[in-house]
């Protein structure tokens, strides 16, 4: 009875189905509604939050891909929100530890300014932030406008090459500006 088995068995097929995956193409892991904490050397630093994640790590150059958008904030030694990074889409290239963030990139940091643009890279080997793109800058006291923006990672620290434009911003000024202008007003009178 064994040997028959055996027999029956030589006369099997396996059937080897020959199906390329590209690793360009095909991330190696696909997860959703993702929450997650990075650290650095040890100490969190980031948690990261997006809808959708991919990552290809077969690629020639392994990197991930956040197609639905992400949202970076860079967490305190108490672990509370220093600072953000929300954007549509963004890439990471692991070997040269390289993000390019894209579509409606916004900023704040730990003073509260605003940094928006639509294109930004964030080189984690050198610390820092640069863009070629338009970028809008709302601090406290004014607003700034131009192209060629570099900044330490905490965009504390930073550099507009070519600036297109400064605003101051006065509270009362914009309180007035709000205001019906009075009959006598020479403004009104000048219209």
């Amino acid at each position: 009875m064994c040997l028959m088995l055996a027999a029956a068995c030589s006369h099997d097929k396996t059937a080897i189905v020959d199906h390329a995956i590209d690793p360009e193409e095909v991330p190696t892991v696909t997860s959703h509604d993702v929450q997650t904490i990075i650290s650095d050397n040890g100490v969190t630093r980031y948690r990261i939050t997006t809808p959708l994640w991919l990552i290809y790590e077969e690629a020639k150059e392994p990197h991930w891909i956040f197609p639905k958008g992400v949202l970076a904030e860079e967490l305190d030694s108490a672990y509370n929100n220093a600072s953000t990074i929300r954007c549509d889409s963004a890439y990471f290239f692991e070997r040269k530890q390289l993000w390019h963030l894209t579509g409606n990139v916004r900023m704040t940091n730990v003073n509260g300014d605003v940094i928006m643009t639509n294109e930004i890279y964030w080189d984690q080997h050198k610390r820092q932030l640069y863009s070629e793109s338009f970028i809008h800058i709302e601090k406290q006291e004014r607003v700034i406008e131009g192209r060629g923006y570099v900044s330490n990672e905490n965009f504390t620290t930073y550099t507009l090459r070519n600036v297109e434009a400064i605003f101051p911003i006065d509270e009362e000024q914009l309180g007035m500006q709000n205001q019906p202008a009075a009959p006598n007003d020479s403004t009104h009178q000048a219209l």
